[in-house]
């Protein structure tokens, strides 16, 4: 199957731990949730299936959505180009940032679990990557988008200054369409631990060096 994303005139699942910066395999197998909510959008323009990915990378599942409106995909093939490009390079710090939060409280509220509100989600998606106004909105600025999904029920304002669990980086090919790959961030709680233990290791390699 052909996702094509106006090339002429879309398509989050979480993958845990980034690759480093090589060669990536990546084969997309369909919509998470098929058949796919239709979504319209401007700027860029395209009108059709939009949502979740399901597929494999680097022959481990993961699940993704698109960051990208002018290149195409195909279902069932195995690209080879791929390589993880830091999401602050990809799309500047507040897109990045902001991205996170948005993956964050989906997460925390179970949010996707069907096809129109995995349609959702790709839509904010997209919103964040191409709205060029510094407002976000479906209805209104640089980029819009409609659907038979209540598009309405994302809390753009929630967003601002809410804590993000992820790091979102792009995975990119140049021939194909772009995607989204995330990290999970540790809490707090957990560098204080890798740090003491880094500390602890520390102190015992210092007790050797003078026991001997």
């Amino acid at each position: 199957m052909k996702i094509s994303f106006a090339r002429a005139a879309l398509a989050a699942g979480l993958l845990v731990g980034a690759a480093a910066a090589h060669a990536d395999t990546v084969t997309l197998t369909d919509y998470t949730y098929a058949p796919a909510t239709a979504v319209t959008v401007g700027a860029p323009s395209y009108s059709g299936g939009a949502g979740q990915f399901s597929g494999f990378l680097n022959g481990a599942s993961f699940t993704t959505y698109c960051t990208e409106l002018t290149q195409d995909l195909f279902f069932g093939e195995t690209y080879t180009d791929y390589s993880v490009v830091d999401g602050v390079t990809a799309w500047g710090a507040a897109k990045a940032t902001m991205l996170g939060q948005l993956l964050t409280a989906v997460a925390q509220q179970s949010y996707v679990s069907n096809a129109d509100k995995s349609a959702v989600i790709q839509a904010a998606i997209w919103e964040i990557i191409y709205e060029s106004s510094g407002s976000y909105g479906f209805g209104s600025g640089t980029f819009t988008a409609t659907s038979t999904a209540p598009l309405g029920d994302i809390n753009w304002a929630g967003f601002a200054g809410a804590p993000s669990l992820y790091k979102v980086d792009q995975l990119h090919s140049e021939g194909h369409q772009d995607l989204l790959v995330i990290t999970a961030v540790p809490e707090p709680s957990t560098y204080a631990l890798m740090l003491a233990g880094l500390a602890g290791i520390g102190f015992v390699a210092r007790r050797r060096t003078q026991q001997r």
